[in-house]
């Protein structure tokens, strides 16, 4: 996952609202989200390789979600997925989970860490010390320690927070995430690319995967949206929409 964008309690009625595109190698084997066969609880894609997850919610009302770090230094060996799938198995509260991760960061690849528990909205990445929790507003979570800041997450945080406050629903955010505009200049096609919210580079087998929209209601309640693209080079509507799976917790 290589964008999150996110408003915590800035609406009444939908308190989370989350708008994020999965970046990965189009190669890379994984399922769309679902209810998953071994634990039933969570709802989430999976990756095939390690068999973890870059963002999913549980029947216990938690959220968790991952992006990798770029241009830092490489650290463990462990899937960043594994944070997602072990904090919605875990019953601990987002402080207390946090505190016991901040021991065992160095195990992962290179990550920035989301994760609620239904009450707290909680920050960790592993190229420095320390977490947080995270005030209401809006945030914007890409391939950079979250206080840092660059066109990319700057361009998203404003759109999401123009989208949130006129309400807007799944499809507008959904077609917020699908913008190809490229932000700032860059002086090589590679990074050009990976300056899009949507990403495409073709000669790198690489680009955005899914959107996925997910709501948390003052009621307690969640959609789940996801939209996948076909990512298959040799077919002609390649990268075309594929499928738009809902779901409600």
């Amino acid at each position: 996952m290589c964008l999150i964008l996110l408003s915590w309690q800035q609406v009444p009625d939908r308190p989370m609202i989350i708008a994020a595109n999965r970046d990965e190698f189009y190669s890379r084997p994984s399922l769309a989200a679902n209810f998953w066969p071994d634990h039933p609880q969570i709802l989430a894609g999976r990756d095939l390789e390690y068999g973890g997850s870059w963002l999913g919610i549980s029947r216990n009302g938690r959220f968790a979600a991952v992006t990798n770090l770029r241009e830092v230094e490489h650290s463990g060996e462990h899937s960043r997925g594994d944070l997602v799938k072990h904090f919605l198995l875990s019953e601990n509260s987002t402080p207390a989970y946090l505190k016991e991760l901040e021991a065992e960061k160095d195990i992962y690849r290179p990550f920035n860490f989301i994760g609620f528990d239904g009450h707290r909205l909680g920050y960790s990445n592993n190229s420095a010390t320390g977490w947080q929790l995270l005030p209401p507003g809006c945030h914007a979570i890409g391939n950079i320690p979250l206080n840092n800041t660059n066109g990319k997450t700057a361009k998203g945080k404003t759109d999401m927070d123009a989208a949130v406050s006129t309400d807007a629903n799944h499809l507008a955010l959904l077609a917020m995430l699908q913008d190809k505009s490229p932000n700032g200049q860059h002086q090589d096609a590679f990074h050009h690319a990976l300056s899009c919210r949507f990403v495409s580079i073709a000669d790198f087998n690489y680009g955005t995967r899914s959107s996925s929209v997910v709501s948390r209601h003052q009621n307690g309640h969640w959609d789940f949206w996801e939209q996948r693209y076909n990512t298959n080079p040799a077919d002609p509507n390649f990268l075309k929409i594929n499928a738009l799976n809902h779901f409600q917790l």
